[in-house]
C-alpha cells in the first residue's frame, strides 16, 4: 500500500468545515474526511515548526531529544529511525516535497556533487532534486491585480509584515508548484514496480498573512464568526507580553478580523491544491492502493487575543489542535473519532495500517491509532512543552526589526522584539489535557488551569481557584509521571543489567 501525508503548515483544527467552522469554504477537506475518518481531538506537542514535525516522523517527544528551536543544529540527525527510514528498508520509494524542516540541508539534499540527485539525501526525492523536480519549483506565475481591503481592517499594520493579496509575477517554491511536483512525481518519476511514501509539505497558511486572489477576497471580515479578541482571565505572561510588543495594545478587533479572512483565504487555497492531487491520485488508479494522511504540525492566534502567528511558550489549544484525517484502504468512511490522540502516535499508525513491524532500535512514544477506528478509546490524556532555558532566553541575539519594502517592521510578525523585551515570556513550559481539563505548568510566567467542559475557548484561567485543589494534583501527577517516562533516554545502552 502506498502513503500519501499531506502536511499543512500552521492550520488550526478549528478552521475546517468538517471541524464545524460554517464560515470556511474547504469542499476538497470535507470530502477526504467523508470517504475516510476524522480524529477530531488531535494534538501536535509543541506549538513551533522544526519540533513538531521531527515528533511527526520519530513518533517521539520533543523534549526527549531536545528539540525547541528552529535552527539548524536543532534537526534530526541522517541515523535518527523515522517512517520514511523504516518505509525505504521494506521498498519503498520515497519522496519529501516542499518543507523539509526535519533534516539540516546536507543530510536533507545530499553532499557535494551528489547535492540534489535522487537518493542523495535522507530520501529519494525532495523538491530540488535535480532536474523535473527544480524546475517546476521554480516555475514563475502570475497573479492577478488586486486592491487590498482599507479603513478599519488595516489601520494597525504600520510595523507588521501584513501586505495584503499577493499580485504580479513570482517565482517562487510556493505551494502551487510544490502540489505540481507531487503530480510529477505520480505520473512521471515514481518508480511503479515500488510502493511509494509521498509526503507534500504545504506552506499555507502559515504568516505572513497573504494570497492571491480569488483566495484574497474569498472572505469578508465583517461577516465571519470572530475568534475571541480579549486576552484571558488571568492570563499568563506569554500572552500579556505579546500583546503589548507584537501587535501593540492599540491592535483592533477590525485588524484582527482583517488577518481571520485572509488566514480564510490562505486555508481555501490549500483545499484547492489538496483536491488537485487527490484527483490526480484518481486518475491513476492510485487510490484504492494508497492509504492517505492530512495533518498539520500545530496552529495560528490568526487573530485571537489580538495576536499573530504561534509562540514558543503557549500551549493553547488554538496552537495545538490540529486536524487529523485518515483515509485509505479497510479505513471507515464518515467516521469521527472524538478520542485524544496526537503526532507522536502518526508513525506506529502508519506502520500498523501497513503491517509492518518496528525496529527494536526505534523507542518510540506513541501507540497507533487504528484500534480507535474500531471503538477502543483514545488517549487518557495528552501532552506537550514548549519555551526555553534561562541560559539560552539570556542569549537572545536576533534582530528585533527589519527593512521591508522601505517600511521599518518587526521582524516576524514582532516575535522578535516580544522575546527580546520579555525574555521570560519564553519560559519553558509543558501541558497535560485530557477530555475535560488542561494545566499548562511553566518555569516562570503564571500556570493555567482551563475546565474545557465549561470554557472549551480558554478564556477563564482557573488556576489557584479554592476546590480545585484535587483536579490540579491530578493533572500534576499525569505530567509528572509522562516526564519520567520520557526523559532523555539517550545514548541507548547496549548492556543492560543491574
Amino acid at each position: 500500500m502506498n502513503i500519501l501525508w499531506i502536511t499543512s503548515d500552521e492550520l488550526r483544527a478549528d478552521c475546517l468545515g468538517f471541524m464545524g467552522n460554517p464560515d470556511i469554504q474547504t469542499p476538497n477537506l470535507d470530502r477526504l474526511a467523508g470517504q475516510g475518518t476524522a480524529f477530531t481531538r488531535h494534538f501536535t506537542p509543541f506549538p513551533k515548526c522544526v519540533p513538531a514535525r521531527c515528533a511527526m516522523h520519530t513518533g517521539r517527544y520533543c523534549h526527549t531529544d531536545a528539540l525547541r528551536s528552529v535552527a539548524p543544529d536543532n534537526h534530526l540527525s541522517a541515523e535518527e529511525p523515522t517512517l520514511a527510514a523504516t518505509l525505504r528498508t521494506h521498498g519503498y520509494e520515497t519522496a519529501v516535497l516542499g518543507l523539509n524542516h526535519v533534516w539540516c540541508d546536507a543530510d536533507f539534499y545530499g553532499r557535494g556533487e551528489e547535492e540534489n540527485r535522487k537518493g542523495a539525501g535522507v530520501v529519494d526525492y525532495s523538491s530540488f532534486t535535480a532536474g523535473r523536480m527544480e524546475a517546476l519549483a521554480l516555475q514563475p506565475r502570475q497573479y492577478p491585480e488586486a486592491a487590498p481591503r482599507e479603513g478599519p481592517w488595516t489601520a494597525c499594520f504600520e510595523s507588521l509584515e501584513i501586505p495584503g493579496p499577493v499580485q504580479g509575477t513570482r517565482r517562487a517554491n510556493g505551494d502551487e508548484n510544490r502540489t505540481d511536483q507531487a503530480i510529477a512525481f505520480l505520473r512521471e518519476l515514481r518508480d511503479p514496480g515500488k510502493p511509494f511514501f509521498l509526503q507534500l509539505n504545504l506552506s499555507f497558511p502559515h504568516p505572513p498573512y497573504r494570497v492571491h486572489e480569488p483566495w484574497y477576497s474569498l472572505y469578508d471580515p465583517a461577516t465571519l464568526t470572530p475568534f475571541p479578541f480579549d486576552l484571558p482571565q488571568n492570563a499568563p505572561l506569554p500572552l500579556r507580553a505579546q500583546r503589548e510588543h507584537r501587535t501593540g495594545m492599540a491592535f483592533t478587533p477590525e485588524a484582527a478580523r482583517e488577518i481571520q479572512a485572509v488566514y480564510y483565504g490562505m486555508v481555501s487555497m490549500i483545499d484547492d491544491q489538496v483536491g488537485r492531487l487527490l484527483r490526480e491520485l484518481e486518475s491513476l488508479n492510485l487510490r484504492a492502493d494508497t492509504l492517505i494522511l492530512f495533518t498539520s504540525d500545530h496552529g495560528d492566534y490568526a487573530g485571537q487575543h489580538g495576536l499573530v502567528e504561534k509562540w514558543d511558550a503557549d500551549l493553547r489549544d488554538c496552537l495545538l489542535h490540529v486536524p487529523c484525517i485518515l483515509a485509505g484502504p479497510d479505513i471507515p468512511a464518515g467516521k469521527r473519532v472524538d478520542g485524544l490522540s496526537e503526532h507522536v502516535d502518526l508513525p506506529a499508525t502508519m506502520l500498523d495500517a501497513l503491517g509492518i513491524p518496528c525496529s527494536e532500535d526505534w523507542v518510540q512514544h506513541g501507540q497507533s491509532m487504528v484500534p480507535m477506528l474500531h471503538g477502543v478509546p483514545g488517549k487518557e490524556a495528552v501532552f506537550a512543552d514548549g519555551g526555553h532555558e534561562p541560559s539560552l532566553r539570556a542569549r537572545f541575539n536576533t534582530p528585533a526589526w527589519q527593512e521591508k519594502e522601505g517600511r521599518r517592521v518587526k521582524a516576524t510578525l514582532g516575535k522578535q522584539l516580544a522575546y527580546q523585551q520579555c525574555p521570560d515570556a519564553m519560559a519553558k513550559c509543558k501541558m497535560v489535557r485530557t477530555q475535560d481539563w488542561k494545566l499548562i505548568v511553566r518555569e516562570t510566567g503564571g500556570d493555567e488551569l482551563y475546565d474545557l467542559r465549561e470554557d472549551p475557548r480558554e478564556l477563564n484561567n482557573l488556576h489557584g481557584t479554592p476546590g480545585l485543589e484535587a483536579v490540579q494534583l491530578d493533572l500534576q501527577t499525569q505530567l509528572l509521571q509522562w516526564i519520567l517516562r520520557t526523559d532523555p533516554d539517550r545514548p541507548r545502552l547496549a548492556r543492560v543489567g543491574a
